[in-house]
């Protein structure tokens, strides 16, 4: 089964019709790309440590690097099959996204996911840096 993706009104619709609801090729969009961003961040790491490292590394921190490409390639793919369930999904299924937001403790990822039909809505400052 294969469904073209929503137009923004339709999503607009959708969600004023069934407020709390988005519909999920909607939320798989959103989804794939906080996961494509997430993967340049590390891509942008692996950049940043491949330069700190240039200067001779141990072997021991290189295979740390070949893990930090790992992951990227792992966000990339991921982000990639969100992407096709969102061009897949049925325009009809969708689902209540608050109890999918719950406990998630970033605030300006929270709003994006709740509402990237306005920027603006999701906009909020970023928490402290945090090492862990």
């Amino acid at each position: 089964m294969t469904a073209q993706p929503l137009a923004l009104t339709d999503v607009l619709e959708t969600v004023s019709e069934n407020p709390g609801q988005l519909p999920v090729g909607e939320l798989s969009r959103r989804l794939a790309a906080e996961l494509m961003a997430a993967a340049m961040i590390c891509r942008d790491c692996e950049h940043i440590a491949g330069d700190l490292a240039g200067g001779g590394a141990v072997l021991e921190n290189l295979s740390r690097l070949q893990a930090l490409d790992e992951l990227s390639q792992r966000l990339h793919g991921l982000s990639d099959v969100l992407t096709r369930i969102g061009q897949h999904a049925s325009g009809e299924w969708s689902m209540a996204i608050e109890p999918l937001l719950e406990g998630l403790g970033l605030g300006d990822l929270v709003g994006r996911l709740r509402h990237a039909e306005d920027p603006a809505a999701g906009k909020t400052e970023a928490g402290e840096l945090d090492f862990f």
